[in-house]
């Protein structure tokens, strides 16, 4: 059974779980935790689909703007 017709515009301009690992150099795994942990924020598609809005991805940057913040990162 297709996807409605609706459902593939949105769904095309989302991310899958393998996109986002490729844009933050980590594994689909590690993704998964993300989400799980609510650091990133996915939706879902019925049982399996899941999908990623790029300004969520976007939203995980936090510009580092000082010595401490290097060191507070490291820290977490």
């Amino acid at each position: 059974m297709s996807a409605h017709p609706s459902m593939k515009a949105v769904t095309a301009a989302q991310l899958t779980i393998p996109d986002v690992a490729r844009a933050l150099n980590c594994s689909p795994d590690t993704v998964r935790r993300m989400i799980a942990r609510g650091e990133l924020r996915a939706y879902r598609y019925g049982p399996r689909l899941i999908r990623i809005d790029p300004a969520d991805l976007a939203a995980l940057r936090e510009p580092v703007t000082s010595l401490a913040d290097l060191r507070a990162g490291d820290a977490a």
